[in-house]
């Protein structure tokens, strides 16, 4: 092996990680990459609408009574509320999350811890990032946890349920030691799939054949037992058999066996952030890409500024695209996450932000309000491909949607902001980004939210997923907190942040 090529590919996959560490997102649940946001007054690199940033060093906060922040309920005040905290004394992160069917949740992530929460994970001689996936009960007590973690990084970034009660979860890896034997690619990255027993033992590990840059971001179990992910890949061969950079949504039956894909590929790329299905085994995907051309020629509109989204709807088996729409303007358009409305059509949620951030608006979202930088945006996409409501989350700050699922008749969000005006006036902001969960009516989706619950305390606070039934929420992400919601949290490590998750009674 060319030691240059090694290295040069080290030095890309922090690049990429780097590049897709922090996200908005996403659908069901939802997911993001190895670090997350913080204060505005710190230095923050952005990067393809995610940020990477590292905590700073300042004073824990060391309040020890209930915080007296109007609207701020903090964790354990309140029978519908409570939380469970993910933590060590590294960095954990939970990207993603899934309510089962029993009412037991699932989370999956990325960690650098070796004790506390993840006491036992940490395998010998792994690199210091690894990946996680847990299952807890409803009410936060944990059943299982497992670890996923090799010779270099490892990344998880969605789990799901399968219809016979078994756990998949995908990511991917520059590991050349993940799965024994698997054929990886020693100087590029590896998606990965591994599948648990509802009670957490391993039933079968998967490493997708590709001899370039292979990336799951996705995951939606399917009716058929089987599930579907979506992705990205550079490569020409194996499972993928790309003609160019771009994004992917392959079909496995339940042990792991390609049944069909669909590649969608351009000269500069895409991803499939987000897959969900409906209750008529159609398949629906949140692209983002730069790219108008190849295969991306056929979405009218792509390619109008410096990212572009597309929703589309497959048939069951991914031979047939039923439509697709565009979410296109001169600016930076990335939804990214998704979930079905029970009618054969989905919603797609995400931000938008306009050009150079002049506050003019133009294309998909021409006539709408600006509020300031990045805003949060939500449509509703009819069975035919129509939009047929919009719903904005728009602050004179940075704000982002990451998660959205169907409750009854009702859709629950996910996010975090910076800002404290606008939409987020009842919100404020506390410090950081303040995460968020809100309810509204289907019926009025445009309208006024049901109901706002703030879940923030004076350090950065991102909620990256959300997942639930009709009557209850569990919302989870990453904190640097130890105030207000979170004032009963204690971090062994004042420098990282911890994951948590909190529930809601709709």
């Amino acid at each position: 092996m060319d030691f240059n090529k090694r290295i040069g590919a080290i030095f890309l996959f922090f690049i990429m990680l780097f590049v897709q560490s922090f996200q908005v997102a996403t659908g069901k649940r939802d997911k993001v990459d190895v670090t997350f946001p913080t204060v505005s007054s710190e230095t923050t690199a952005k990067f393809d609408g995610r940020y990477l940033t590292t905590k700073p060093s300042t004073s824990v906060n060391t309040t020890t009574e209930p915080p007296t922040e109007e609207g701020y309920i903090p964790a354990g005040s309140d029978e519908d509320v409570w939380s469970v905290v993910f933590g060590g004394t590294g960095s954990d992160i939970v990207r993603s999350s899934y309510y089962c069917d029993n009412a037991d949740f699932l989370v999956c992530g990325n960690s650098s811890s070796k004790d506390n929460a993840f006491n036992g994970c940490y395998g010998y001689g792994w690199a210091d990032t690894y990946a996680f996936v847990a299952r807890y009960s409803s009410n936060g007590t944990r059943r299982w946890i497992n670890s996923i973690g090799g010779n270099n990084i490892t990344v998880a970034y969605d789990t799901a349920e399968l219809s016979d009660g078994s756990v998949v979860c995908v990511g991917y890896t520059l590991a050349t030691n993940l799965i024994e034997y698997a054929p990886v690619s020693d100087n590029s990255i590896d998606a990965f799939i591994y599948r648990y027993s509802s009670t957490g033992e391993v039933i079968n590990k998967y490493i997708a054949e590709g001899s370039g840059y292979d990336y799951f971001y996705s995951v939606s179990p399917t009716s058929d037992g089987g599930y579907v992910v979506g992705g990205s890949s550079t490569s020409h061969d194996g499972i993928f058999n790309m003609n160019s950079a771009g994004a992917v949504i392959i079909k496995f039956d339940s042990n792991n066996i390609f049944l069909s894909s669909v590649n969608l590929c351009g000269t500069s790329g895409g991803t499939v952030f987000d897959v969900c299905t409906d209750s008529n085994s159609n398949i629906f995907a949140a692209c983002v890409s730069v790219s108008s051309d190849g295969d991306f020629a056929q979405f009218s509109g792509m390619g109008a500024g410096n990212n572009d989204s597309v929703i589309l709807k497959y048939s069951s088996d991914l031979s047939s695209l039923k439509w697709a729409c565009v979410i296109a303007s001169s600016g930076n358009d990335r939804f990214e996450r998704l979930c079905s409305d029970g009618d054969g059509g989905c919603v797609a949620a995400g931000y938008y932000m306009t050009k150079n951030n002049t506050g003019v608006t133009d294309g998909f979202f021409e006539n709408c309000a600006a509020y300031g930088k990045e805003d949060g945006y939500a449509v509703k996409i009819n069975s035919s491909g129509i939009v047929t409501a919009r719903r904005s989350f728009g602050g004179s700050e940075s704000d982002f949607v990451s998660g959205v699922f169907k409750a009854g008749n009702k859709y629950v969000f996910s996010g975090y902001s910076k800002s404290r005006d606008y939409s987020f006036a009842t919100l404020g902001n506390i410090g950081g980004y303040d995460s968020f969960v809100t309810v509204v009516d289907s019926s009025s989706f445009s309208g006024s939210p049901t109901a706002f619950h703030p879940v923030a305390g004076t350090d950065a606070d991102c909620i990256y997923t959300v997942c639930g039934s009709a009557n209850e929420i569990i919302a989870a992400g990453t904190t640097s907190s130890t105030d207000e919601f979170f004032w009963t949290t204690n971090p062994v490590n004042q420098y990282e942040n911890s994951g948590f998750a909190v529930k809601y009674t709709v």
